[in-house]
């Protein structure tokens, strides 16, 4: 009985480790894909930041900037949904952020979620950052009047 209880423990835990490694060559195809141009040492060097972080948000878990830096170097490496998942924690920690309402909309574009990118764009602008406006007016015509009239609501 012992000795099947540890060939099942040994068969999980190798398991989960497969199931990692699988995880991690799809996040790794997944960095190279997005981001050719960037040398294995650089992206090493935002991987490396990457856990840093991790670290600091362990410890203090309510500390908006720290989520959007992070969110910064997973775009950097092509995890938007990563990077997207950060940026809505900052949101949500401090809504006043123009740079992760910019930075947000950046990664939805890239996944097609125009309207949302769009909305993103204008949030930034009227936060301050007058290049999101440069952007939302060149790219964002169909959807214009539409979130002027949802922003002006809330």
């Amino acid at each position: 009985m012992k000795f099947f209880i540890l060939y099942l423990l040994l068969f999980a835990f190798g398991f989960i480790n497969a199931q990692q490694s699988k995880i991690d060559s799809a996040q790794s195809k997944i960095q190279k894909y997005y981001n050719n141009d960037l040398s294995d040492s650089l992206r090493n060097d935002y991987n490396a930041k990457i856990a840093h972080m991790d670290k600091y948000i362990a410890q203090d878990s309510v500390n908006p900037k720290a989520f959007l830096q992070r969110g910064v170097y997973y775009g950097m490496l092509g995890l938007s949904v990563e990077a997207i998942s950060d940026y809505d924690m900052a949101i949500k920690l401090n809504d006043n952020q123009p740079i992760a309402y910019f930075n947000r909309a950046l990664a939805k574009a890239r996944f097609r979620y125009s309207y949302d990118a769009c909305y993103d764009l204008k949030k930034a602008y009227i936060l301050g950052l007058d290049q999101a406006n440069e952007i939302f007016n060149s790219y964002c015509r169909l959807y214009k009047t539409k979130i002027d009239q949802e922003i002006s609501s809330n």
